[in-house]
């Protein structure tokens, strides 16, 4: 049941979906940022990042709709949209550096959609999409930080840092 104010009322079919396919989506970031980080095989470490890099594009994607769609009030509306923008083309240089580098520049991307998107607000949307967005994020950040630090920390001891 949604009873807080000005949110509209969303299906609770629609909301199982968005739950089962925001949570499955979080499996390629898990399964290839630990293969990435131990050395896996190449192929998965492009992946990685092309993924990471989508997804951060969908999110800020969806955080455009919801300001300019006017459900996301904002006096800063513009400035958002331009951030999102700056986020999303921030991502770019992650596609020629090192899988480990990438990985902790698009968790810093992450970071920086999370406060700006700040799900803990209630202008984000409902209380249920917003506890699930901010455990998504924080999955997502935390894999890509570990994935990169652990490459990092491998490639250190290997001595190719």
């Amino acid at each position: 049941m949604n009873n807080e104010p000005n949110t509209p009322r969303i299906p609770l079919q629609a909301r199982k979906m968005a739950r089962w396919l925001g949570w499955g989506g979080i499996l390629p970031f898990l399964a290839l940022a630990m293969v990435s980080a131990w050395k896996g095989p190449e192929w998965a470490h492009t992946p990685l990042i092309v993924y990471a890099m989508l997804i951060l594009a969908f999110m800020a994607g969806a955080h455009w709709f919801a300001v300019v769609s006017g459900h996301r009030p904002s006096a800063n509306a513009s400035a958002e949209l331009v951030l999102t923008n700056i986020l999303v083309l921030g991502a770019w240089p992650a596609i020629l550096m090192p899988t480990a580098w990438a990985c902790i520049w698009l968790a810093v991307l992450f970071v920086g959609h999370l406060f700006l998107d700040a799900p803990w607000r209630h202008i984000s949307g409902p209380a249920w999409y917003r506890h699930m967005r901010l455990g998504l994020s924080t999955v997502v950040i935390t894999a890509l930080m570990l994935g990169g630090l652990i490459g990092l920390g491998l490639q250190f001891n290997q001595g190719q840092v």
